[in-house]
C-alpha cells in the first residue's frame, strides 16, 4: 500500500519511500520541447510546483548518482532517446527564494546572502578543480564565506553557471523556485522599489547573454511583467 506523503516536496524521497505519486514526468518533455530560454511557471500555492522542480533537478543533474531508478515506470522513460538521453546530462543549479524575505531591504539582502551561501556549499568541490582560475576560486570563496557585497550577490548565479560550465564542459540548467516571494514581501513591508531595482539587476545579470545556460525554469505565484524583471521568457 502506498502512503500519500502529505507535505513531501522532494521527488527522490517520494519515489524511494514509494509514496503515492501522480505521474507528471511528461512535464520534463514539455520543458525540453519548449524552445524559450526561460520558462516561467505561475501556479497557485500548494499546486505542486516545488515537487515538479525537484523532479527536474533529479532528472537533469549530472552530479546526482543513481537517479535513473527514480524514473523507472514513469511516462518520460517511454518517450525515446531524444528525451532519455538528457537524464543525468546537465549540471543543475537549484535555488529557492521562499525564505528570502524580511522587514527591511537590508535584512532581505542578508537573507539572500545566506541562501547563496547554502547554494555554494553544494558546489564547494569546485574549489579543488584544476579547470578554474585562482581568481575564480577567490570570487567563489567570497560568496561562500559570507563576504559578498550587493554587486557580488547580483552576479552570484552567473558566476556559478560559468564555473560549472568550465568544470563539466556542458551548459547549465538553472531552476529558481518561488522567484517572486522577495518582491511580494517587499511590497507588504514597504521597500518594493528598492527590491525591484535589485532584482532587475539580479535576474538581468543572470539571464541576459549568458552563454553558460542551457535553460532556466522559474516558478512562482505571480507574473511580474510590469517591471520587466526578465525578458525572453515563456509562461506556462
Amino acid at each position: 500500500m502506498y502512503d500519500i506523503g502529505i507535505g513531501t516536496s522532494d521527488f527522490k524521497k517520494m519515489r524511494i519511500k514509494k509514496y503515492y505519486y501522480i505521474d507528471k514526468s511528461l512535464f520534463i518533455k514539455d520543458i525540453l520541447d519548449n524552445k524559450s530560454e526561460i520558462a516561467l511557471i505561475t501556479r497557485p500555492r500548494r499546486f505542486g510546483k516545488t515537487l515538479n522542480m525537484s523532479m527536474l533537478r533529479y532528472y537533469f543533474d549530472c552530479t546526482q548518482k543513481n537517479t535513473k531508478e527514480l524514473f523507472e515506470g514513469l511516462k518520460i522513460m517511454n518517450q525515446g532517446e531524444e528525451y532519455t538521453s538528457k537524464l543525468g546530462f546537465y549540471p543543475v543549479i537549484y535555488v529557492t527564494l521562499k525564505d528570502v524575505r524580511n522587514t527591511t531591504f537590508e535584512k532581505m539582502l542578508l537573507s539572500l546572502k545566506t541562501e547563496l551561501v547554502e547554494l555554494y556549499i553544494d558546489f564547494a568541490n569546485l574549489l579543488k578543480s584544476d579547470k578554474l582560475l585562482d581568481v575564480e576560486k577567490e570570487m567563489f570563496s567570497k560568496i561562500l564565506n559570507l563576504k559578498a557585497e550587493e554587486l557580488d550577490m547580483q552576479n552570484a548565479l552567473k558566476l556559478l553557471t560559468r564555473l560549472l560550465y568550465k568544470e563539466y564542459e556542458k551548459p547549465v540548467i538553472l531552476l529558481i523556485d518561488e522567484y517572486d516571494v522577495p518582491l511580494q514581501d517587499a511590497y507588504v513591508e514597504g521597500y518594493y522599489d528598492e527590491a525591484v531595482k535589485f532584482f532587475k539587476n539580479f535576474y538581468g545579470t543572470t539571464f541576459k547573454d549568458n552563454p553558460y545556460l542551457e535553460k532556466t525554469v522559474l516558478t512562482g505565484v505571480s507574473r511580474i511583467a510590469k517591471e520587466s524583471i526578465f525578458s525572453r521568457s515563456k509562461q506556462f
